[in-house]
């Protein structure tokens, strides 16, 4: 092994910037000047890209007391900005994506980095996509807000939403979860996009959320059309369909007022699994709750909580629940 692949005492200067890059991409904040800065700093040697793919996987998988230790480091160090113009013209936030895996030993980012380009799809959350971070509007965890897109057209944004307005008829959802109302205007037809298909409608009220490559779609009132490919569903008030790359599933009857709960603060729970929970809750905070036992994530929960006091979950888990908790910095929760 020669000098330069050995990792030696000297490297934890870098693991400590690499950390402050990762803290400063989890804030919901980062830009796009921030991206091409780190990718600057990650292509300044083999060293960097190693020491920055371990810092990644020390932030999201190791043990416990790694975890402690790498929150109370990056505290310490925040990486430098030489040419950070500290904002660009859109709304700062955040989403949940998919999660990305690495090569084997850790030493690149598997589909993260290609060609020394921008890092265009982020392992484990930690941070936006590119094309989240360029979208025209988002909202950061925990953070709902509502933009008026045309006269009779409103889109509510949930948590970790990115979008971005291609016409006053036509919306196109990135990631994350927004609720659509179109009142009035019955010449116009109002489209959102969302991976590879679509939601229209002349007069309607629906939710539709990514989760992935999945695209969930729930009218409340009215009638919206979804098309994935060549399959075309009608889903009226009270009913639900879901598409991804390839299929439309059947449409079903659902409880509109659980899905379109968090447009009233909440979240609702009807005998879902733990590890749906948790999912869930991780949508709406800083930070992860990790479960540590998969057999516990099969216990079924039933529960109402409010989004604006979203760790009582935790104390719902501890005291209700009686599992074992533990809090570290940086917002992780080890639940198990």
């Amino acid at each position: 092994m020669s000098n330069s692949d050995r990792y030696v005492p000297e490297n934890a200067a870098l693991r400590e910037h690499a950390l402050a890059w990762l803290r400063r991409l989890n804030t919901g904040e980062a830009t796009a000047s921030d991206i091409a800065e780190l990718e600057k700093w990650r292509s300044t040697s083999p060293a960097h890209a190693r020491e920055f793919t371990e810092a990644v996987l020390l932030w999201d998988v190791l043990g416990e007391a790694a975890k402690e230790g790498a929150n109370q480091t990056v505290r310490k160090t925040e990486p430098s900005h030489s040419n950070y113009d500290g904002t660009l013209a859109f709304p700062a936030g955040n989403r949940r994506l998919a999660r990305r895996t690495f090569l084997a030993g850790g030493a690149t980012l598997a589909a993260s980095v290609a060609g020394g380009g921008l890092v265009v799809w982020p392992p484990f959350d930690l941070w936006p996509s590119l094309s989240e971070i360029t979208a025209d509007y988002r909202t950061r965890p925990g953070e709902r807000r509502r933009i008026e897109v045309a006269a009779h057209v409103s889109v509510e944004m949930n948590t970790r939403t990115s979008i971005d307005l291609q016409s006053a008829a036509q919306v196109r959802l990135l990631a994350g979860e927004v609720a659509v109302a179109k009142q009035g205007d019955p010449v116009r037809e109002l489209v959102v996009l969302a991976g590879n298909g679509r939601a229209a409608t002349m007069a309607a009220s629906f939710n539709i959320r990514k989760d992935g490559d999945v695209i969930t779609v729930t009218c409340t009132n009215g009638v919206v059309e979804v098309r994935c490919g060549e399959a075309v569903a009608a889903v009226r008030g009270g009913q639900q369909v879901a598409y991804d790359n390839l299929t439309l599933s059947e449409v079903i009857t659902i409880d509109p007022e659980a899905v379109t709960a968090w447009q009233r603060g909440l979240l609702i729970f009807r005998r879902r699994p733990l590890s749906q929970v948790i999912d869930e809750v991780n949508r709406y905070r800083s930070g992860r709750i990790i479960l540590r036992n998969a057999e516990l994530g099969q216990r079924q929960v039933v529960g109402n909580f409010r989004l604006d006091r979203i760790d009582d979950v935790i104390d719902f888990m501890s005291k209700a629940m009686n599992l074992p908790i533990r809090s570290l910095p940086g917002g992780i929760v080890l639940v198990g």
